[in-house]
């Protein structure tokens, strides 16, 4: 089978894969993930800052696949938390699930007065053996709830500025434009773009 113009997605995060499917489901892409090349290792998040850990694993799967490769690393930030989890966000807090993570949260914020937050996500993508790197963020506050919804991760507990309601409870296609992925993927399509005109 061909996929027309394919963008491999180094995750094996089947709500990231659909997440960043659902967004470019208009563009002329296609995003297909490790599970559709066979790539079952596991890459490790070791780097200290979003970008260090987005070009990781973008090299890792660079040594088995020949075409346009992208990789993100994303975070929550919290100011009461001095902006943890942050870069650490997927292994904060191991033994819970992400239900206890979020209430944890909230109970360690519950007292704040400043609950302002922030989605991080960066993009790194390696084409023509040229690596590319995008940092974004999608800014608001924490809940007062754990309400699960349609989200995943920390998406409970984030209410992006200008709403009432969390990502989790938002409509996905709003969700799919405003969040900090969404911010993401606009900077590598323009970038995309660019490099084809140069060509």
């Amino acid at each position: 089978m061909c996929i027309k113009n394919p963008i491999l997605l180094a995750t094996s995060n089947t709500h990231k894969k659909e997440e960043f499917q659902a967004m470019l489901a208009h563009t002329k892409y296609t995003i297909i993930g490790l599970d559709d090349i066979g790539y079952d290792q596991e890459i490790d998040e070791i780097h200290d800052s979003y970008k260090g850990n987005a070009m990781a694993k973008v090299e890792a799967v660079s040594l088995v696949y020949d075409g346009i490769i992208i990789a993100d690393d994303s975070g929550f930030e919290v100011a009461a938390m001095d902006f943890q989890p942050g870069v650490y966000s997927a292994r904060f807090k191991p033994e819970f699930s992400y239900s206890q993570k979020n209430q944890f949260i909230l109970d360690t914020i519950k007292h704040e007065t400043d609950r302002s937050c922030a989605f991080v996500c960066a993009i790194a993508c390696l084409k023509d053996n040229m690596m590319w790197v995008t940092v974004n963020r999608a800014f608001g506050e924490v809940a007062n709830e754990v309400v699960e919804g349609n989200g995943f991760g920390y998406d409970p507990i984030f209410v992006p500025l200008g709403y009432d309601q969390s990502f989790s409870l938002l409509d996905p296609s709003i969700k799919n434009k405003i969040s900090h992925r969404a911010l993401a993927i606009k900077a590598l399509l323009d970038y995309l773009e660019e490099t084809e005109k140069s060509v």
